[in-house]
């Protein structure tokens, strides 16, 4: 198991400019999470306490749209990570994230750990921050076209 999570974390375009010192402790921070297929891992309008990396599997994103129909924004999958909008922002989740095929595992970093480390470190807030705002931008694109 931990040997899973320091490949993920290590191989992860987030983390790879980091001292080793550094990503010693991100991965004692970190924890492996598994969920079958059809569990919301996050759910909209509640709160998120991981960043999540998709070690195995595939997930959904999705949210609500203004007619309360389901609108899809991506599925992701190995490599990826989600849960960072709503930690950057200390909002509730702004999508659902369910497992679309699993079991699925993940490498989660918790709300504080991550927070203490992107203060921290510019260039992962930097990363985050870019993430953050290009899936705000692509979810207002998808939820209200036309």
């Amino acid at each position: 198991m931990h040997q899973k999570i320091e490949r993920t974390i290590r191989e992860s375009p987030l983390f790879k400019h980091l001292e080793e010192a550094e990503l010693d402790e991100l991965i004692a921070a970190s924890s492996l999470q598994v969920h079958q297929t059809r569990t919301k891992v996050i759910v909209e309008n509640e709160p998120v306490d991981f960043l999540y990396i998709v070690l195995q599997g595939q997930v959904r994103v999705w949210t609500m749209g203004p007619k309360n129909n389901e609108v899809e924004l991506k599925c992701l999958g190995p490599g990826a990570y989600f849960g960072e909008v709503s930690l950057m922002s200390g909002n509730k989740a702004t999508a659902t994230v369910q497992v679309i095929s699993g079991p699925a595992e993940f490498v989660t970093i918790d709300r504080d750990h991550l927070l203490q480390f992107i203060e921290e470190d510019e260039k992962v807030r930097k990363m985050l921050q870019g993430v953050t705002l290009a899936r705000a931008k692509d979810t207002i694109g998808k939820v209200f076209k036309k």
